[in-house]
Order: C-alpha cells, then sequence, then structure tokens
C-alpha cells in the first residue's frame, strides 16, 4: 500500500507540474516577453521549449505604402492550433526597448508594464485572435518594428517581428478655418471654427487671449477630435471675460504627426445683451417668452442635419442638452420640456449643418 501510495502522489505531482506550465499565465503575460532585442526573452522562458520563427501570427491594417504619423491601426494576433491553451505579449520598440508610437488595448487584450498587449485571458478555439490599436509615432520617425511572443499550449512557442514603414507620401494637411463669435452675455462668448481633417484624425483645441496680453489660454473643443472629409463645426464657450476688451482666438488641429492653426481672429464683448441670431442665415423662433414648462421651437433646415440645442446660462455654461438628434431637410417643430428648470434668464443654442444660432429666453 505505501508503494502504490508514493507512485500515486509522484504521479500526480507530474501532471500538477504539467498542467501549471500550460495556464501558467491564463490572464495575461508579465512584462518583457516580446522577444525584442531589449527584451530578450519569449514566452518560453515560462512556459518551456525553444521559440520558432512564426510567420503569419501577428498583422496590421497599414497599407502598403505605409502608416501616416499620428494615425491609429489595428493590430490582430493569430493563433492557429488544437485546443490548447493560446496567449500573446506584443510590444512596438526600438532595439534599445523604447516604444515607438502608442498602444490602446482592445477586444480581449490588455496594457502591461506601460508598452506592451497581451490576452486577457487564454483562449482555446482555433484559429485564436486578439486586437489591440497602435497610433503610429511622429513624422521622420522611419521604420517601425512591432515584436511578438506566442504560446500554444505547452512547449509550442513562437516569435515574429513585422516591419511597418513610414509613408513617404506627404499626408494632407487638415483645414481649420475660425468662423464666428457668438456673444452670450458681458462676460462671455462662443468660440466657433470648422475643420476638415482630410481623412485623417485629429485633436481639437481652441487658443484664446486678451489681445494685450502675451499669453494664451488653450482649451479643449467640442467635440474634442474630429475625423473624416466633411468639415466639423467645434465650440467652446468661454467665461469670466472682460466687457469691452478686446479678445483674440484661434483654433487648432493636431495629432502625434501634424499641427495646424487656423487664423487668429479678434472680438470684443460689449453689454452683452445682443446675440447673432441670423448666424449663416439660419433663424429659429421661440416661444412663449417667458415660458413654464415648455418651449415650442421653429425653423428650417435647408439639408437633413444632426440637431443639437442646448440651454446655456448666461454665463455661457450649458446646463442641459434639451434635443440630440437626426432631423429631417424642411420645416420643424420641436418642442422641449424645460419645467425643471431653475426660473431666470438664458439662452438657447442651436447646432445645425456645422452652424451655433443663439437666442435670449426667460423661464419663470
Amino acid at each position: 500500500m505505501k508503494k502504490i501510495s508514493i507512485l500515486t502522489c509522484l504521479f500526480l505531482g507530474v501532471v500538477f507540474i504539467g498542467f501549471n506550465q500550460l495556464i501558467s499565465n491564463p490572464t495575461g503575460a508579465p512584462a518583457g516577453y516580446s522577444g525584442s532585442p531589449a527584451d530578450g526573452q519569449t514566452c518560453a522562458n515560462c512556459h518551456g521549449g525553444t521559440a520558432t520563427t512564426a510567420t503569419n501570427n501577428l498583422t496590421t491594417n497599414v497599407p502598403t505604402a505605409g502608416y501616416t504619423p499620428g494615425q491609429s491601426y489595428t493590430v490582430t494576433v493569430t493563433i492557429k492550433g488544437t485546443s490548447a491553451r493560446k496567449g500573446f505579449e506584443v510590444s512596438p520598440q526600438n532595439d534599445n526597448g523604447v516604444m515607438i508610437g502608442t498602444i490602446a488595448s482592445a477586444s480581449g487584450s490588455m496594457i502591461v508594464g506601460t508598452k506592451y498587449v497581451t490576452h486577457t485571458s487564454a483562449k482555446t478555439s482555433n484559429p485564436s485572435t486578439w486586437t489591440f490599436n497602435w497610433t503610429a509615432p511622429a513624422k521622420g520617425t522611419g521604420t517601425v518594428n512591432i515584436y511578438g511572443a506566442f504560446v500554444n499550449g505547452k512547449l509550442n512557442v513562437s516569435k515574429q517581428v513585422i516591419s511597418i514603414q513610414e509613408a513617404n507620401g506627404v499626408p494632407i494637411p487638415p483645414i481649420v478655418s475660425a468662423t464666428n463669435v457668438s456673444e452670450l452675455s458681458a462676460t462671455a462668448a462662443n468660440l466657433d471654427a470648422n475643420i476638415n481633417s482630410n481623412g485623417r484624425t485629429f485633436n481639437a483645441s481652441f487658443q484664446y487671449k486678451d489681445s494685450l496680453s502675451s499669453i494664451w489660454n488653450t482649451v479643449t473643443a467640442v467635440p474634442g477630435t474630429v475625423s473624416g472629409n466633411i468639415p466639423t463645426n467645434i465650440f467652446y464657450t468661454v467665461t469670466n471675460l472682460t466687457t469691452n476688451a478686446y479678445y483674440q482666438y484661434r483654433a487648432c488641429a493636431w495629432n502625434v504627426g501634424d499641427t495646424v492653426w487656423g487664423a487668429t481672429k479678434t472680438f470684443k464683448i460689449s453689454s452683452g445683451t445682443t446675440i447673432n441670431e441670423n448666424k449663416n442665415n439660419f433663424v429659429f423662433h421661440v416661444f412663449p417668452i417667458p415660458a413654464n414648462d415648455l418651449l415650442q421651437v421653429d425653423f428650417t433646415l435647408f439639408q437633413s442635419s444632426n440637431t443639437v440645442i442646448n440651454l446655456i446660462s448666461i454665463d455661457g455654461k450649458i446646463i442641459r442638452t434639451l434635443f440630440d438628434n437626426q432631423l429631417s431637410k424642411g420645416a420643424n417643430t420641436l418642442k422641449l420640456n424645460v419645467n425643471n428648470c431653475k426660473p431666470g434668464v438664458y439662452f438657447l443654442q442651436i447646432n445645425a449643418n456645422n452652424n451655433n444660432s443663439y437666442k435670449k429666453i426667460i423661464i419663470q
């Protein structure tokens, strides 16, 4: 009986060791095992075996012509094989181990050690796939290497490196055009601009300052990012301005690859009683004024548009979004509920067809 017990324990110990090696990192790999020159190690360091060279475990949607600086791309990890547990670790690095570009986890992946992407859980499907996002580095970086190490069960480890060149062609820069300033009160104004990203993705911001000052205030626009080939209207409500003072403002579209400024424009806040109600020939009517529970808004769209209506305080702050939806071309009538708003003077802002319009209202 003693011999049988000893043999049984040995057998179970061997099974346990093998099983433990197989799932040693089921919920992600530790940082530093991508197989890059700086790391010098792969999944084999934990799972055993020798890492062979793979050819199709790592793919991207970067065009053949190369990456565009500042553009985000999808990287896909694909591991084929039997039902054994599968996992990976990937990192874009130079030979010194410095991350090139930026990474963001996506479906089934997570970030470890700031510059590595790994699986959130081991998979057994055949094939098993994961994705994450890589944003290309600044212009002039040149070719980027993305390193990956992969495991498909115990002792079955592989590695791969893909080289992605920078596109030779100069990408079309965005077009930034400042449009209007709408006075909201004696101390607040709404800044507007249009950005055409020309098929790329950019962050959007404004800078403004007192015309006598040399220091610019930088703020994130609404929306904060723009993309595509159609001009996008951006805006920002500036508060705490000085009545009768002159100010300057400019819009900016920027990413890792490019920074483009719009023209600098000057504006002045006067009494705070004037509002641009007919900006770009967009007119709307509101009644009753004063309002109690409901506001009726009538306006005509010259083309279908996503229309946003905001209630703005006298000092320029957005109190509530009353409407946000697609509307058809032609005459439109909306009834907006304002019964939970505090009595006072407000501005109603309508954004449609990339134009902002404003009207003073009273809620009692």
